[in-house]
């Protein structure tokens, strides 16, 4: 079973909201775990888990796909434009470490249940890494910095 996770002063109510039962599929399990693994593979436990946190924040976000696939893929036709940049870098997709997807995989489900949460990040729905600089930054609440990542949240909970 699935709850929702804990919400704490400044988080977006949204976060309330329960995910859809078919997250716990293997279909959106697949896209979370591949996200984890291209987006944060070389990151602590800690790292990988904040992005799957952001994926299902977006997850329960009115503003993006209801579905992990969805928030995974969104966009993923717009080369290097998409919201997951492995999503449309034209690199395969292929999980070649195993020890490296199956810990992905174990992460995915254990964010996916809320047996790990990362409060620090709260109800954060956009992320960079440490060697770009998005424009959108600027517009948007600073939540915490884990290994290579910065964790942002939007100022009203919307897109932006």
């Amino acid at each position: 079973m699935m709850v929702a996770p804990p919400v704490r002063k400044g988080d977006h109510k949204w976060m309330r909201r329960p995910l859809p039962a078919e997250t716990l599929s293997a279909k959106q399990q697949h896209c979370i775990t591949t996200a984890i693994y291209f987006e944060a593979r070389g990151e602590t436990v800690k790292g990988q888990a904040a992005v799957a946190q952001v994926i299902l924040n977006r997850v329960r976000n009115p503003a993006y796909p209801d579905s992990a696939c969805g928030v995974v893929y969104q966009n993923a036709e717009m080369r290097n434009r998409c919201q997951f940049s492995f999503a449309c870098d034209g690199a395969s997709e292929r999980l070649k470490s195993e020890r490296a997807r199956k810990q992905a995989e174990w992460i995915a489900k254990a964010v996916t249940k809320g047996e790990l949460f990362i409060p620090e990040i709260g109800s954060s729905t956009h992320y960079f890494a440490d060697y770009v600089r998005p424009k959108w930054a600027g517009s948007m609440v600073k939540m915490a910095s884990i290994g290579a990542h910065h964790f942002f949240k939007t100022r009203r909970g919307g897109w932006r």
